[in-house]
């Protein structure tokens, strides 16, 4: 590397200086020896001042490179070196640009992943949430994903220790179609029995065939949903539907023969056609409670009566369902016993509709009790709970048929002939005191001995100001 002019200029004095004194020392020694030992010391000292003077512009390029805020005033001070460190720190300034840059990237993909893998372990938490049992199959038909559910339903360990999920035959054969046939439609569904714990029962698979924006498959999704309880609706429905059918169809066709009759001239006594006028007179009567029965359950259980619940005491609402059955008690001369708890009972329910089952029950209980018999009506309170209990001396219920005393059209055979019904009262009571109100209802019963029906519902108000103040009353 030659030195510059500015190196030079700033030697230069050194060297003069050296070589002068040189010169007078060659002067006074006149040997030519001398005088080319003292021009060989002068070179060599300027040779050194040189060196230094690049060693000091070495260090200061050093200083530079290792400190960009110094490059702008202390560029001139690196002698020989500025075209490079200039160079350097030019090259440096954009490679220092880069690396920001990058940085930059690197932090938004990791803010990115990062997001990502939140967004992966929420779909997965979610889908092992999920009651239903999920699996998805890769492009093999293997399943690779599934949830607990699923494991669960099929369970399996393969031998190893690595965890598969096996099969049935029937699901196994949907994903393969569904992936293999998916040009004209990529879902598919089947209805298939699965037995669990020792049970069958009634599953329905929708499996959907995943397709990347390339077209390239994915695999398949299967999701299973127990539709055991959307059958036991269809039957019942058809039952209902049944029940409904015959109900109807045994009075509609004893009027109809007692008007053929009638309109036929086949009855010409008097008194005798007056009896078939009361006949058909009593078949619609049963007709309209018939009708009558069934909008009410179909009303309240669409939501067309609007449930108003408010705060009250239970005693309060027996009372008044009392007062609303008595002249049916008295006329078959029964007694109604009220045996109320000395409590304020503080609940929260709906006044009409509460009432209107508390007065179903006190009516059967009087249908299905002999004259001169007992109806109790209690009330108590139970941890949490407000109960109440109708109680007869009726004809009871055999113990075959304790089961199925709430559901709907259905009567105890051998209580038919005591008193007309419908079969609907009871499931009324059940719907309104365990659907609306939280409740739940049960029956003990013991043949020519009576039942006793229990009722029992959340005990408080809703209002607490309220229910300290109905208490501080009662207790005064």
């Amino acid at each position: 590397m030659k030195p510059d002019l500015r190196t030079l200029r700033q030697v230069l004095p050194t060297a003069l200086l050296v070589g002068g004194v040189c010169g007078l020392c060659a002067a006074w020694v006149p040997s030519r020896a001398a005088a080319v030992v003292l021009t060989l010391g002068a070179a060599l000292a300027t040779a050194a001042a040189i060196a230094r003077r690049i060693q000091l512009q070495a260090e200061q390029a050093y200083v530079l490179l290792r400190r960009p805020e110094l490059r702008d005033g202390g560029m001139a001070q690196t002698g020989v070196y500025e075209p490079l460190i200039r160079d350097c720190c030019e090259r440096l300034s954009r490679t220092d640009a880069e690396l920001l840059a990058a940085v930059k990237a690197r932090d938004e993909l990791g803010v990115r992943f990062n997001g990502r893998q939140k967004q992966i372990r929420r779909l997965e938490m979610a889908v092992e949430c999920l009651p239903m049992p999920i699996l998805i199959a890769d492009d093999s038909d293997r399943p690779v994903v599934w949830n607990v559910a699923a494991v669960e339903l099929f369970g399996g360990m393969a031998a190893g220790g690595d965890q598969s999920l096996p099969l049935p035959p029937d699901l196994s054969r949907l994903v393969v179609e569904t992936r293999t046939r998916s040009a004209a439609t990529r879902s598919r569904s089947l209805e298939l029995q699965l037995e669990i714990g020792g049970n069958v029962r009634p599953y329905r698979a929708a499996a959907t065939h995943l397709v990347d924006g390339d077209g390239s498959s994915l695999g398949v999704i299967a999701v299973l949903d127990d539709i055991g309880g959307e059958q036991e609706a269809r039957s019942r429905h058809a039952e209902f539907v049944s029940s409904v059918c015959h109900e109807l169809k045994t009075p509609m066709s004893s009027m109809k023969a007692f008007i053929e009759m009638l309109m036929d001239g086949d009855v010409a006594d008097p008194e005798e056609q007056l009896r078939l006028y009361g006949f058909i007179d009593v078949q619609i009567d049963r007709l309209t409670r018939l009708v009558n029965n069934m909008l009410n359950l179909a009303r309240i259980e669409s939501g067309v009566i609007k449930i108003q619940r408010e705060d009250c005491g239970l005693n309060d609402v027996l009372e008044k369902a009392l007062e609303v059955v008595r002249p049916m008690a008295d006329e078959k001369q029964i007694r109604l016993i009220p045996q109320f708890s000395p409590l304020y009972l503080a609940v929260h329910v709906d006044r009409d509709l509460f009432g209107q089952g508390v007065i179903n029950l006190l009516s059967n209980a009087i249908k299905y009790t002999p004259e001169g018999g007992e109806v109790r009506l209690k009330s108590r309170l139970a941890e949490s709970e407000a109960v109440l209990e109708v109680q007869d001396t009726g004809m009871g219920i055999p113990a075959d048929d304790l089961h199925r005393i709430f559901e709907r059209f259905f009567r105890v055979e051998q209580n038919c002939k005591a008193a007309a019904g419908t079969g609907l009262g009871l499931a009324l009571v059940q719907y309104i005191v365990a659907d609306i109100h939280n409740g739940r209802i049960s029956v003990q019963s013991r043949v020519n001995e009576g039942s006793c029906f229990t009722v029992a519902i959340p005990l408080g108000h809703r209002d607490k100001n309220r229910r300290k103040a109905e208490q501080h009353a009662c207790t005064a």
